[in-house]
């Protein structure tokens, strides 16, 4: 029902339930009769009603039937109803914490006729200030990088409705009013600030555009807090609700590759060197420190808008399982970055990746998104493939400059990958066949390329296990990074 009454027919935050009592005579010379479900509500202090009340009513006529309904609040405006009963919200003015309304309702008859001396109710009411919180457990754990993203949520006692906005400040910026309808909020630094404050822009859900305001206050190479309020429509303002602190880290101003890491401290440490080895400059996101504790909440937006900052990536990424805290996902985080690449390339993006592949691994997420299509294992049961320590990773093209490379161990349980259409065979591997092994492929690296030059390489074993001759894997690197990418 539009304009002075907003009625709400879903819900029910209030149900009345109160004896009924007549208004005057069932009929006069035909003019129906108005009647509400109860005489008066003798509420005051903090036992006044909130503002969303349920209220009903009736009519009679002694010689014919009602036809409808007309209900005001001022005696004076009318607005038609059918209706018996509905449930509205009653605005209390604003800066106040308590109001009396006017409620007047009068039947009208099959002969047009319309109630004189309306029924009338006064309905007392009070207002309780919304709540508004910052979910930590959404939020970044002790460090941000880029790009900070937190869940919030805001609630009103009288009714969501009568919410009127959602404030939140960074440390001591300037209060800014956000969309209250956009719980997922993503904070993307000034790239160029390295140190002290800098202006954000604030990107709503996993919109790929960034909102038209910028938030100030945030502290780049600092510890940080989001503070957050809410206000309703008497303007009562909710308690402040603040953050865990959150270090926030900026990206290296001039740098373009990003590397991200999967792996535990020793073997992070060996990548550390492969590219430190070429004088590649780059920035580290680190899954694999402490266990994935830093893994983010969202890939999408935050580890989207961190690849967005960049033009090549290098990552070495495990096998193993890393748990989301807010899903409940548990998979490989070549799955979890899979959207993230896709995006990344499409934008002209270039990265080198490495990974281990398992006879059990699930390709769904991944497939057309890497080069690779299937992985080959044997139909034999009890069979393997292995690596013996004098065979090697052999290039299939450009040998002068791809180097091979053997194992520092011996490698059991390989599985090779199928590549994808579009993508060109990179690697194979000399397998010795155990108990039978019948896989259909012996490859493990694919390349796509883009202007002729090689743009994605994917290895599906860890380059770090064939490092047995020092210096052939920091070779392979630095040949697709400086003569590729």
């Amino acid at each position: 029902m539009p304009g002075i009454l907003r009625s709400i027919v879903l819900g029910l935050s209030l149900i009345l339930l109160i004896s009924s009592c007549r208004k005057g005579e069932i009929t006069r010379n035909g003019v129906p009769d108005t009647f509400i479900s109860y005489e008066a509500i003798n509420l005051t202090g903090q036992n006044r009603l909130n503002s969303s009340v349920r209220l009903t009513w009736y009519g009679t006529d002694g010689d014919g039937y009602i036809t409808g309904y007309e209900l005001s609040l001022d005696n004076q405006n009318w607005e038609y109803t059918t209706t018996q009963d509905s449930v509205f919200l009653f605005d209390i003015p604003p800066g106040a914490d308590s109001a009396d309304i006017s409620f007047f309702v009068r039947a009208i008859d099959n002969d047009n006729n319309t109630d004189p001396t309306p029924a009338f109710l006064q309905v007392p009411l009070i207002n309780t200030p919304p709540d508004a919180d910052i979910l930590d457990d959404r939020g970044p754990s002790d460090t941000a990088f880029i790009a900070a993203t937190f869940f919030w949520q805001a609630s009103d006692p009288d009714g969501d409705n009568t919410l009127k906005s959602v404030e939140i400040k960074i440390n001591d910026g300037d209060w800014t009013e956000i969309d209250r309808s956009q719980n997922l909020i993503t904070f993307l630094a000034d790239t160029n600030i390295q140190s002290g404050e800098a202006s954000s822009q604030i990107y709503y859900g996993n919109s790929t555009a960034p909102a038209n305001l910028n938030i100030n206050g945030l502290r780049v190479n600092d510890s940080n807090r989001l503070y957050i309020r809410s206000t309703d429509i008497a303007d009562a303002i909710s308690d402040v609700d603040t953050s865990a602190s959150f270090y926030f880290r900026p990206k290296t101003s001039g740098t373009n590759i990003l590397w991200v890491s999967g792996h535990t401290a020793p073997i992070t440490a060996e990548y550390r060197g492969y590219l430190n080895a070429n004088n590649i400059t780059y920035d580290l996101l680190n899954f694999g420190y402490s266990q994935g504790i830093n893994l983010p909440k969202y890939f999408d937006p935050t580890v989207r808008l961190i690849f967005d900052q960049y033009s090549q990536a290098f990552l070495n990424l495990p096998s193993t399982n890393f748990r989301n805290t807010v899903t409940g996902d548990e998979k490989p985080l070549l799955d979890y970055l899979a959207p993230v690449i896709q995006r990344f390339s499409d934008n002209g993006g270039k990265y080198f990746l490495t990974t281990q592949l398992t006879k059990t691994t699930d390709l769904s997420e991944s497939r057309s998104v890497y080069p690779i299509d299937d992985i080959s294992t044997s139909t034999v049961p009890g069979s393997q493939a292995r690596i013996v320590s004098d065979s090697a990773l052999v290039p299939l093209i450009d040998t002068a400059r791809f180097p091979s490379l053997n194992p520092t161990n011996v490698e059991f349980g390989v599985v090779p990958m199928v590549a994808s259409a579009d993508a060109e065979d990179f690697y194979f591997a000399q397998i010795t066949r155990f108990r039978g092994w019948n896989g259909s492929s012996q490859v493990v690296a694919a390349i796509r390329r883009r202007n002729n030059n090689i743009s994605e390489v994917f290895f599906c074993m860890e380059l770090h296990r064939f490092d047995k001759n020092a210096g052939l894997v920091e070779q392979l690197i630095g040949e697709i990074f400086d003569n590729e990418f």
